[in-house]
């Protein structure tokens, strides 16, 4: 009776683990993928945090428009005499001082 009764345990903790993995795999198709707009805030976002505070980098994402967004998640360095460089080192002064 015993091995009836483990395999009876092993069965229903199997198929638990069905369901909950057609649940997540569920979850993950259902839910719509984002616009590479979004896709680039966040990460140029996390980068920012990275360096400063949670408060600061969204004050400094509130700044930032879509093309110096744009440009930060195309490239680490910005030149010099960049709008987008300017605009950031902007946002930065007013977000951090």
């Amino acid at each position: 009776m015993r091995a009836s009764t483990m395999r009876s345990r092993r069965g229903s903790a199997l198929g638990l683990a069905v369901i909950l993995a057609a649940s997540a795999s569920a979850a993950g198709c259902s839910s719509e993928p984002k616009d590479p707009a979004t896709q680039r805030e966040e990460r140029v976002e996390a980068r920012i945090e990275s360096t400063f505070s949670r408060s600061q980098a969204a004050c400094i994402m509130k700044v930032l428009d879509g093309p110096t967004i744009a440009a930060l998640d195309r490239s680490s360095t910005l030149p010099a005499d960049s709008e987008a460089l300017r605009i950031y080192s902007n946002a930065v002064v007013a977000c951090t001082a």
